[in-house]
């Protein structure tokens, strides 16, 4: 389990800043540092830019300052017990470094909801900072070893596993190539070549399966007649439709309908 024992989310000095605690924190600390700052250890002196993240392990030597005022962090003192004391092992996340990540916005809205969920008084408050602060660790490992792979230094990439996830979550829209090639500011071939490299399938594909999966739900769930759920699914005729769930599954859609609702009702008392 991991215990957030105090924390901070977007804090502002007004002034120039200086943390010095030459034995450390009796716990960890992790810092997402939004305005950037300097970071010294063992005489060394670097410069840290925003978007960086900082986790400080138990009884290390910290030194962070900020000249100027306005340095911006969120911050968050935190333990680990009962079965994660090996947790930032596991996960490869390295401690007393600084790490340069492309996805700031996204951990730091981790932050708030820890921050937010640490000042309620809600019964469950305990274990909903504990899935929290496990999913935003998850994440900074994601981002960290996303950033070390080959494939994935590429200045596209997080622009392109952006439209990714957008294809993925809205099922329901059409896109084509041209237009998907114009958001990331290159020529359609660029683009079907990168998103392949970078995923293992094309846009089509993730976008065929984004449907099936969509219309795999709305069968098991509602009574939508094929072309209604058709429509739902992002297709323009049920013809259509039916053709690519068969070649997805095997089945067509009346098959798939039927089949789940015999399977439900042999549970059934």
């Amino acid at each position: 389990m991991i215990t957030v024992n105090i924390c901070g989310y977007d804090s502002m000095h007004k002034g120039p800043m200086d943390i010095r605690r030459p034995k450390g924190f009796d716990d960890y600390l992790l810092l997402l540092i939004k305005s950037g700052c300097f970071l010294e250890d063992q005489g060394r002196v670097s410069e840290l830019s925003p978007g960086t993240a900082l986790l400080f392990a138990p009884c290390s030597y910290v030194h962070y300052f900020y000249r100027e005022p306005h340095y911006n962090d969120d911050w968050i003192h935190f333990e680990l017990q009962a079965g994660d004391e090996n947790l930032l092992q596991q996960i490869s996340l390295p401690v007393n470094q600084p790490l340069a990540l492309p996805r700031m916005d996204a951990l730091t809205e981790y932050s708030r909801l820890v921050v937010a969920e640490k000042l309620s008084s809600h019964p469950y408050g305990p274990a909903v900072v504990d899935s929290l602060m496990h999913a935003l660790l998850y994440s900074i490992a994601n981002q960290l070893h996303a950033r070390s792979s080959p494939r994935k230094d590429s200045r596209y990439f997080t622009v392109l596993n952006d439209i990714r996830t957008r294809l993925i979550n809205s099922p329901f829209q059409t896109y084509s190539g041209e237009e998907l090639a114009a958001e990331a500011g290159i020529s359609v071939s660029h683009f079907l070549h990168l998103y392949k490299e970078f995923f293992g399938t094309t846009y089509k594909q993730d976008m065929i399966a984004a449907r099936i999966r969509l219309a795999r739900y709305y069968l098991r769930t509602s009574d939508l007649s094929v072309d209604a759920l058709a429509l739902s699914c992002g297709y323009e005729s049920g013809t259509h439709f039916m053709r690519q769930f068969k070649q997805a599954t095997g089945m067509t859609p009346s098959q798939y309908r039927n089949r789940h609702q015999s399977e439900e009702n042999a549970f059934k008392p």
